[in-house]
């Protein structure tokens, strides 16, 4: 995945400053790799190398480069190690058009299979270069620009977005099926990106592009073709974005954005993890001895969730043990036939890279899942899977621990499918359900952000509190109240809802706060309901997280209680579904107590020692 920011001067003048500077812009979407491509006399070139937009630019000198017509991309590395040949943008064999995406290619392995039986020579493992030989293909065809990009457009699935410059038309087409592209228009020239903040200085107006809308932007203006037919371009909008936060996509914080991109991040791992090695993940499952889950913080209660699906799925009760706990405890139980299943987000914490080093000279297998391909957790792991949410630039974990969930639903349900226990059609049914959820979960979080910006009134000044859940919601109450300690500096505890009463309640009173997720499970809930009733009479603020349209929650009447709700999903899929909702509550909080929500204190990204 990456960001995209094109552009196609109308006079002629130089474009390469405004994209250099656009790409700047996008951190956020991608920093593994830069790349642009121009037209200089009539040939296209394409520059392009592992790292940021500006080591790049002075490595390759790209600040000296002159052209009319240029598609940048800046990248994050989801399919292909983070090196200069998988670097966007892509040529084909003819270097005549040149291809950068973001997002991913479900049917990528299947259309890899095409174009090299194809005589097509790949120069990289990314997904997107694939779409650069079949515009090729359909260029030698003697059709036109538009055409080629029509059969693309029909050619690839997924969750993506593309940007195809064409040397000979001196054009950028593009056309997305996942968030808009938003067309700049100015005087002088004509801007294409997938991040609309990006434009701001450059564009006067912007023009939004939907899925199944493809653009085409040429010196002679823009031309849009809705369901193959062209269609008139709609009115542009005003390029209205505070510059201070253009850097975060809009947003106030990085936690924030990536929160609202959460949903879409779970769309691009659906389409990230290909079938085969899902597959192979699947088997190295069923064949193990035994399998063990490390990991750490956030990546942690993951694993736990996990252990709920490889149990109700799969038939297998995995260990799950913090990667600091794991060698001291556990790895000498380890042998040749033992699977470790490591997480990592950031695929460089210490103690999952430590716990690996000793299951590796006892002969484990391991099972790498980590949100950086790049990282020392992919370069020891057996096989690893993608979690593919992109760049999360926030301390606090959002969307990657989301993405983290439905990775390891995918795992146990794969093997699930392997072992004869799932057939084809529930599988594919399930699989379907985890997007549609996704899809939900994004037209709802205005919503359920304001819910949560609500429920803070009651929370803002209670001196600490617990969260409490049961069942497969359980780890998803410890990882409300890490969220609450990193984003708020607010004290919760995580407490089992069977024990609430065994000693936690005695603390419950009028100025301390008291969450509650409603179990999925209908007598865990139906158990639940009274400890939030009691948690309201005791005093205590209570905030209730739970499915849009419970009708137990609504008969609850009290004035020290909130209610955030999120669209119903399947029992497996909750703990997604729930997590976003805790996450904005520990977010507002933060924010309404003036914490540094980006960076906690004492806290990094990745704990490496």
């Amino acid at each position: 995945m990456g960001g995209l920011f094109g552009a196609v001067s109308r006079s002629g003048a130089n474009v390469v400053p405004s994209v250099l500077e656009g790409l700047k812009r996008m951190r956020f979407k991608g920093y593994d790799g830069t790349g642009i491509a121009v037209v200089e006399g009539g040939v296209l070139e394409v520059y392009k190398d592992a790292g940021w937009v500006d080591y790049v630019a002075e490595k390759l000198g790209l600040d000296r480069l002159t052209s009319s017509i240029a598609l940048g991309h800046t990248r994050y590395a989801t399919h292909g190690r983070p090196t200069a040949e998988n670097t966007h943008p892509f040529a084909d064999c003819r270097q005549r058009v040149a291809v950068a995406g973001d997002g991913a290619i479900s049917n990528y392995e299947r259309l890899k299979d095409r174009v090299v039986m194809g005589g097509h020579r790949l120069q990289s493992r990314s997904d997107f270069e694939v779409a650069a030989h079949l515009v090729e293909e359909e260029l030698e065809k003697d059709r036109s620009f538009t055409e080629a990009l029509k059969a693309l457009q029909g050619a690839l699935e997924g969750f993506y977005a593309v940007a195809v410059l064409d040397r000979d038309a001196e054009c950028i087409g593009a056309f997305t099926q996942a968030t808009p592209l938003y067309i700049g228009l100015s005087s002088n020239t004509l801007y294409i990106t997938n991040t609309l903040p990006a434009l701001y200085g450059f564009a006067d107006s912007y023009v939004a592009i939907e899925p199944g809308e493809l653009a085409l932007l040429c010196r002679e203006g823009v031309r849009v073709f809705k369901e193959g037919r062209e269609a008139p371009l709609k009115p542009g909008s005003p390029v209205d974005v505070d510059p201070s936060l253009v850097e975060k996509g809009g947003f106030q914080h990085h936690m924030l954005r990536e929160v609202y991109e959460a949903p879409y991040a779970l769309l691009r791992t659906l389409s990230s993890v290909q079938e085969k090695y899902l597959q192979l993940a699947a088997r190295l499952v069923l064949g193990a001895e035994d399998v063990y889950i490390i990991a750490n913080g956030t990546s942690l209660h993951a694993g736990m969730v996990a252990s709920y699906y490889l149990s109700e799925l799969v038939g297998i009760s995995p260990v799950v043990t913090s990667a600091a706990e794991f060698p001291l405890y556990y790895v000498e139980n380890v042998s040749p036939g033992s699977l470790v299943v490591a997480i990592s987000q950031s695929g460089e914490t210490g103690d999952v890279l430590s716990s690996l080093y000793e299951a590796k000279l006892r002969g484990a297998t391991i099972l790498g899942v980590t949100n950086y391909i790049g990282s020392r957790l992919a370069r020891l792991s057996n096989v690893y899977l993608p979690i593919a949410a992109g760049p999360e630039l926030a301390v606090p974990a959002t969307k990657t621990f989301t993405s983290t969930l439905l990775l390891l639903y995918l795992v146990a349900l794969r093997a699930s499918r392997e072992a004869g226990k799932t057939d084809a059609s529930t599988y594919a049914q399930k699989v379907s359900s985890a997007r549609e959820a996704a899809l939900r979960l994004a037209e709802a979080l205005p919503r359920v952000d304001e819910e949560a910006k609500q429920a803070v009134k009651l929370v803002r000044g209670c001196r600490g509190g617990y969260v409490v859940s049961r069942g497969i919601t359980y780890p998803l109450a410890l990882e409300a109240a890490l969220k609450l300690k990193e984003a708020a500096y607010f004290h919760a505890e995580g407490v089992e809802a069977g024990e609430f009463k065994h000693g936690p309640f005695v603390l419950v009173e009028e100025g301390f706060f008291t969450g509650f997720i409603v179990p999925v499970e209908k007598l865990s809930a139906e158990a639940t309901y009274p400890l939030i009733q009691s948690a309201a009479e005791a005093g205590a603020s209570v905030v209730a997280v739970g499915f849009e349209g419970d009708g137990r929650l609504a008969e609850i009447k009290s004035e020290r209680l909130a209610v955030i709700s999120t669209p119903p999903a399947e029992r497996h899929l909750a703990p997604i579904a729930y997590a976003i909702p805790l996450q904005l509550l520990a977010y507002r909080l933060g924010v309404e107590l003036g914490r540094p929500i980006d960076a906690p204190r004492y806290l990094t990204k990745a704990v490496t020692r």
